[in-house]
């Protein structure tokens, strides 16, 4: 295991000392004890981990994570955000390498993929492993209440293999248009796969290459609404 993890490298890109040097050292170390925690859980070799100063963050965290390719992860680092000395640090950072490690295997496998149905598959696996690696349950992934997420589910069902859905208005939403609430493809991507898991006796981990067709069919046959989990 220790071999394996050795070929992932962490590399800070911060020629301004925009990150305290306070900071640095410890979100490096949060991140290398994160990657401990994942690699026990899941089996990722081979990945550069940029870690870098920018302003595109989830909010709520001070910090966002970003999976390109098949090789590399960003982590982004908002210096100025006050969210980002909270205590939670530490579980979020397990949580958000959890998720673009995740992706990083699943790209390597089926990939990321390309419909709606698909994304929501890989974001809902990827979800389901922060709570595999003891992170708590992302709250974008329980974002939406019974009737949000009913009403996103229908719309869902009718353009899950389209390869022109609009992945920022699912995902991220459009501010001011309830027909759009934020993080709803998220949170329905967590329902669909949580679902299939715990109906397959599953983990995310072993599941990071399945099929999407094979965990989005029962749902996409299925005319029961949709559960929130019931940490919502």
């Amino acid at each position: 295991m220790r071999a394996v993890v050795m070929t992932i490298k962490f590399h800070l890109l911060d020629a301004c000392d925009e990150i305290s040097a306070r900071q640095r050292r410890a979100i490096l170390r949060e991140l290398r004890d994160a990657l401990v925690t994942v690699s026990t859980h899941l089996t990722v070799d081979r990945v550069d981990i940029v870690v870098a100063p920018g302003k595109w963050v989830i909010p709520e965290y001070g910090f966002t994570g970003r999976t390109e390719g098949k090789g590399r992860v960003s982590i982004t680092i908002d210096p100025d955000s006050s969210r980002l000395d909270e205590p939670q640090r530490r579980e979020h950072l397990l949580g958000v390498l959890a998720h673009e490690l995740h992706h990083v295997v699943r790209g390597r496998g089926p990939g990321f993929g390309r419909s709606l149905g698909e994304t929501m598959v890989s974001e809902g696996l990827a979800q389901c492993f922060e709570e595999e690696v003891g992170a708590p349950t992302p709250f974008y992934a329980v974002f939406l209440d019974s009737p949000a997420l009913a009403k996103a589910s229908a719309k869902a069902r009718d353009t899950a293999s389209s390869l022109h859905h609009d992945y920022n208005a699912w995902f991220f939403g459009r501010p001011g248009d309830p027909e759009w609430p934020r993080y709803a493809g998220y949170s329905l991507g967590y329902a669909i796969v949580k679902a299939w898991l715990d109906e397959n006796d599953a983990t995310a981990a072993e599941s990071a290459t399945v099929p999407a067709n094979d965990i989005i069919g029962p749902w996409l046959g299925d005319a029961r609404d949709i559960i929130v989990h019931p940490t919502r």
